[in-house]
């Protein structure tokens, strides 16, 4: 059983309602994404991950979805956005699906580890969920 799976989409949902989000979880085990969430300019698709070791240096999830049986890629047609838990450090990281098209695995320094974070401006980059195109930061 994947109790980590479990445990981040619970913290997930813990933590996009607490934001004020509408969130709701599609029925069975087939789909691409965890959640649909809404929070005032439309519906987001959402797969959520939970990280909690490191290896070599960096948190490390796999990304990918199974089509066929067979391990592939998420397309920007399978989800919006990929919500990633580094649950030691009780981050989150709120991916637009572009991040992620074509990977099979992600990486994600520790709080105060030096060089550069890839993905640090998504970093509790929960306001992206509300956008009306996902991306805009501010």
């Amino acid at each position: 059983m994947n109790h980590r799976g479990d445990l981040g989409e619970a913290a997930f949902a813990h933590k996009a309602i607490s934001l004020g989000f509408m969130v709701a979880k599609p029925y069975g085990h087939h789909h691409r994404y965890d959640f649909i969430v809404e929070g005032g300019s439309g519906f987001r698709s959402v797969q959520v991950k939970a990280c909690a070791h490191i290896f070599y240096g960096q948190y490390q999830t796999s990304i990918f979805c199974r089509k066929d049986r067979l391990k592939v890629a998420y397309t920007a047609s399978d989800v919006d956005f990929v919500a990633v838990h580094i649950i030691p450090e009780e981050t989150w990281y709120v991916l637009p699906v572009r991040e992620v098209v074509g990977r099979m695995g992600l990486r994600f320094r520790p709080k105060g580890n030096p060089g550069r974070d890839r993905y640090a401006h998504y970093r509790e980059a929960w306001h992206l969920l509300r956008e009306p195109d996902g991306l805009t930061f501010g």
